[in-house]
């Protein structure tokens, strides 16, 4: 679903890029930023609550619907309030009627279905990804439109309603529940959601406030090309970790019986991750100039240094999802908005020592340095609360990490001056690929062929190629 959706994402970005400007992007990330703001001010994690709740009644669900609906009318009415001092702020006017329009949307979605999150918690992950599909097509076909009749950025304004709107008709199509408006468990729910409150403000300060100082600092322009960037940058790596996660949370809470089975299944997750991740996001950070001029065409050249470093970050950020997942369905959810709030603070201390010498190159650095020190912080209270112990996790990091060092040595002898940008990419993406991969299997074959993705890729392998087998 998440490839997918990004995928979608990716195809309309490419389009959209060579009849739109950074300038347009900029606008409307702006507004996103108000409205991702207004949004975590209030998210009580109702979703994330049911998930984890193992006998979940008619009241409960209900319940968990009913507050997304009034969170909802509470974000639309902040939305409305803080759109003029939010065009004050970033001293683009344009901001305004953008938020303003938005608003009425984040209401009307908020009426969707909890059917779609009683089908994750079931496991039934089929529909959602119907469901965010469908709604994904819809709104890149409606933006594509819009640009090609507008050539502005009103046209990823009408995207981004679209997008809003068509998932409440879609919600009530593809699932029969139907929830009614219920209060009666808020008072349980509140007991584990506060956190997940105080957690999810201290993420969106943490991923966010250097975009919030870019947009005050920088002009619409370089904000897109800086915003545009991060996003590229993570495309790959932001939709590997967080799908595996999504499935380990309802995977983890069916075996909160068993601590040790909790604590096997989180490091198979982070094995998992961690040899596809590392390389993906080392690959295009090495790869970046070219991926620039492919993906988005030379206007968008400014882009380029946030592609590479983000491309780091988001293969370090999500290393820290499966030990997180497991923290949260222990009844850590403390400990976890602590986590956040300390990266939080070190994004800060880090952006003070690097923005007054590299400016909004120093924001993504400090990005960087917050997601790696964080990671340790993880690990130690993993130990500390979950029993994950260095040496487990050791096992299953030191071999992708020495093959991203490889590749990181090797990958620059394909690098050959003109050549298109097509072709060199078409080329440093195999060659780091074969680099990676050869390290991966051999290693695998002289630490004697321990369980893990390689053994399953070859397993899955033997079974296609024996039809007999189903």
């Amino acid at each position: 679903m998440r490839w997918s959706v990004k995928g979608l994402g990716l195809v309309s970005t490419v389009v959209l890029a060579r009849i739109l400007s950074p300038s347009d992007y900029g606008v409307v990330a702006m507004a996103m930023l108000v409205v991702g703001l207004a949004d975590v001010l209030t998210d009580f994690g109702a979703g994330t609550t049911l998930l984890r709740e193992p006998n979940a009644t008619r009241d409960f669900i209900d319940s968990t619907w009913t507050l997304g609906i009034i969170q909802g009318l509470i974000v639309g009415s902040l939305l409305a309030l803080a759109a003029p001092l939010a065009g004050v702020y970033f001293r683009e006017p344009r901001v305004v009627m953008v938020i303003w329009i938005i608003a009425p949307c984040v209401v009307i979605s908020s009426f969707g279905n909890i059917g779609i999150t009683l089908a994750r918690k079931e496991l039934n992950f089929s529909l959602e990804f119907r469901y965010n599909v469908i709604a994904k097509v819809i709104g890149a076909g409606v933006t594509i439109a819009s640009a090609l009749l507008l050539r502005d950025y009103r046209a990823l304004v009408i995207g981004v309603a679209a997008g809003y709107l068509s998932g409440l008709p879609l919600s009530y199509l593809m699932h029969p529940y139907r929830p009614r408006w219920c209060m009666a468990c808020f008072g349980a729910m509140w007991h584990f959601s506060k956190w997940l409150l105080v957690s999810g403000i201290g993420q969106f300060a943490t991923r966010k406030v250097d975009e919030i100082a870019a947009g005050r600092l920088g002009s619409t322009g370089a904000f897109g090309a800086y915003t545009v960037g991060s996003d590229i940058g993570q495309l790959m790596t932001a939709e590997i970790g967080p799908p595996i996660n999504r499935a380990l949370l309802p995977t983890l809470a069916s075996m909160q019986d068993s601590v040790e089975r909790m604590r096997s299944s989180t490091l198979k997750t982070l094995s998992v991750v961690l040899t596809v991740v590392l390389p993906l996001g080392a690959g295009l950070a090495l790869v970046a100039p070219s991926a620039t001029l492919v993906l988005l065409g030379p206007k968008w050249t400014a882009a380029t240094p946030f592609i590479a470093i983000f491309a780091l970050v988001g293969s370090v950020r999500v290393l820290s999802g499966p030990v997180a997942m497991l923290l949260l369905v222990m009844g850590h959810s403390k400990q976890q908005a602590r986590i956040v709030w300390a990266e939080f603070g070190l994004f800060g201390l880090a952006a003070l020592a690097l923005v007054p010498s590299l400016g909004f190159v120093g924001l993504a650095y400090a990005r960087l340095v917050s997601a790696v020190l964080i990671i340790t912080i993880y690990l130690a209270i993993g130990r500390k609360y979950a029993g994950l112990h260095v040496r487990q996790v050791t096992r299953v990091i030191w071999r992708p990490c020495i093959g991203v060092g490889l590749m990181a040595a090797l990958l620059p002898l394909f690098f050959y001056i003109g050549h298109a940008p097509i072709t060199q990419l078409a080329v440093q993406v195999v060659a780091g690929a074969a680099i990676y991969l050869v390290w991966l299997f051999g290693s695998w074959l002289m630490v004697g062929r321990p369980d893990g993705l390689e053994r399953m890729v070859l397993e899955r392998l033997a079974m296609k190629s024996r039809p007999d087998i189903v």
